[in-house]
């Protein structure tokens, strides 16, 4: 966002920018069989920016087009089931708001044409209005949205294609603030209220400044949902066959474990023009082997390398374009439970930190890795403080030191006597080995571990969620500075993994939000980085480069341009095959 634009009565998202973060990912699922069909690709030609379905195109049309970009054919890549259901507001995490992302529509968007500002790693990316046409800030706690007139609701029940309206709105983020309906609410907790002045006009109240809060409406469980759907569907929609929303994509066919099918939005491309491509199949593959299979067979579009499948995926498609710097905005770390012993010593969660020899990290592993100091990743590098320019004590805790590890252990009173329980559930073929070299490199410095791994389910259900004892190995998916910091420190913030209510950190935080712009918020958000690796309030381990390839067929397609919590919405508009 520009410096003096939060102050400022602005309209229609122009001279408003915000930070679009690149994620990798690894895509996880079970199944493969119903998706290795019936997947082509075709172009009918039809000129871009045009309606697709034979008449002139309303005025929002033009917000999304590419002159590049063009009709028909298929998208096909792989995701996850909705493990939570089909409720974007419930969603966990990308890894199941991915496949809710096609349905979704929202009062904000980033500009995903890239025209305006090319897609870069960590780059300002202009934010535009998607439903909601312009907008206003009289004050730093006041949001006045104008929605466009004519958007309308696919022709399903219960919309049965009526035009979205403020009430939509305000029912929205009325439910999406409820305990019960959501897992992520760094958005919702800052709205105070939500009143709709008429039927296209919407006031949102905010409890306190927040320099951020307009462009963190494009989240992964903020899409719009009709007003009295969670009625309707009897109280949730955790159904396929209850699965709505006003985006680009209607969900068209489903089959748990195999494929998510969908067709385009006709009443959302007759308004906006897009989505370009005919098709969306999204294959529910297992990461590993089924999802190497599928792209060495062509049966998927994109492919994110993991750890030991690079040699096989370009020896399998040579000819398939590779981008080996596609940012990372997920890290894994070692998190504990600060509020019990022993990690409420700052000397043992010292001593984990200097027993990681995070510099031998990617010789030890043969991939490509960057140090990681936390909790900032390397794909905010506007925001990523760099480790060497922390105070010299700071640094220290950063360093491999095996031996002065074993000396805090030794003072902290852990022996080999104890066993601390190691929590897992392996997103990726490569975080076996990862998890395994952490707790080799631990026992080495005097902390014995054992591993415990989940499945799925029973991952978000448990330890995920904090509901987890000793030491806790996973990812943190999170894609904006708000949940970097937000999420991971707020005492009761749902990425909060270890527990941290730490007052120094909670007043900084306030201080970020609180400021006007970028240029105020980064000295503060390097102080919080800082204090993180100071007080060790979580191990980062280093964070690989994941190289993404893809068909090419795909013209001119931008591997650093891909979202993954987003892509298949992102790809909507995109589409140049």
């Amino acid at each position: 966002m520009s410096e003096t634009s939060y102050w400022q009565r602005t309209t229609g998202g122009r001279g408003l920018n915000r930070r679009a973060f690149l994620r990798s990912a690894a895509v996880t699922g079970v199944g493969a069989a119903a998706f290795l069909a019936g997947c082509k690709s075709s172009d009918t030609g039809t000129p871009s920016g045009g309606s697709a379905t034979g008449g002139a195109a309303s005025s929002g049309a033009g917000i999304f087009a590419h002159p590049q970009a063009k009709r028909g054919g298929t998208i096909t890549d792989v995701g996850l089931d909705p493990t939570t259901g089909w409720d974007p507001h419930g969603n966990i995490g990308y890894l199941t708001g991915t496949i809710t992302e096609p349905l979704a529509i929202k009062l904000i968007r980033h500009d995903y044409t890239g025209l305006k500002t090319k897609w870069s790693t960590g780059n300002e990316e202009l934010i535009v209005g998607e439903l909601a046409e312009k907008w206003e800030s009289p004050d730093a706690l006041t949001y006045n949205m104008t929605l466009r007139k004519g958007v309308k609701w696919p022709d399903q029940e219960p919309m049965k294609g009526r035009e979205i309206t403020a009430k939509d709105v305000v029912y929205n983020f009325k439910h999406y603030q409820l305990p019960s309906s959501q897992v992520q609410t760094w958005v919702a907790n800052n709205i105070k209220s939500v009143t709709a002045i008429d039927d296209s006009s919407v006031q949102f109240k905010l409890n306190r400044p927040s320099w951020r809060w307009l462009g963190d409406l494009d989240s992964y469980n903020t899409a719009i949902q009709p007003e009295g759907l969670y009625e309707w569907a009897g109280g949730d929609v955790k159904e396929a066959t209850k699965a709505r929303g006003g985006g680009p994509w209607i969900l068209d066919d489903y089959a748990a474990g195999s494929v998510a099918r969908f067709k385009p939005n006709e009443n959302y491309r007759k308004y906006f023009g897009v989505p370009y491509a005919d098709r969306l199949n999204v294959a529910i593959l297992a990461t590993g082997a089924p999802r190497l299979q599928a792209w060495v067979s062509k049966q998927t579009q994109f492919y994110a390398v993991q750890p030991g499948e690079l040699d096989s995926a370009k020896k399998a498609r040579p000819e398939a374009p590779m981008t080996s710097n596609f940012a990372a905005t997920n890290t894994n770390a070692l998190f504990f439970q600060m509020n019990q012993k022993p990690f409420d010593d700052i000397r043992v969660r010292r001593a984990m930190s200097q027993a990681i020899d995070r510099d031998g990290w990617g010789k030890t592993l043969q991939f490509e890795y960057k140090f990681e100091s936390g909790p900032i990743t390397w794909g905010f590098p506007t925001w990523k403080l760099d480790y060497t320019k922390m105070p010299a004590d700071v640094q220290q805790w950063l360093k491999f030191d095996p031996a002065n590890s074993k000396k805090l252990f030794d003072a902290a009173g852990i022996t080999a006597a104890n066993n601390f329980t190691v929590h897992m559930y392996p997103y990726t073929p490569g975080y076996t080995p990862e998890v395994q070299l952490l707790m080799d490199q631990l026992g080495k410095a005097g902390m014995k571990t054992t591993l415990k791994v989940y499945d799925y389910n029973n991952w978000l259900a448990t330890a995920y969620t904090g509901k987890y004892n000793d030491i806790l190995y996973g990812p943190d998916n999170l894609d904006r500075v708000t949940q970097q910091f937000a999420d991971r420190f707020t005492p009761k913030g749902e990425r909060n993994h270890s527990n941290v209510d730490d007052a120094e950190m909670t007043k900084m935080l306030k201080d970020f939000e609180s400021v006007k712009g970028a240029t105020e918020a980064k000295p503060i958000s390097e102080a919080m980085q800082t204090r993180s690796v100071d007080q060790a309030f979580a191990v980062y381990r280093p964070q690989p480069v994941s190289p993404l390839m893809w068909d090419p067929t795909i013209q001119n397609y931008d591997g650093q341009g891909q979202i993954y919590y987003q892509q298949y919405y992102r790809d909507a508009f995109n589409w140049i095959a």
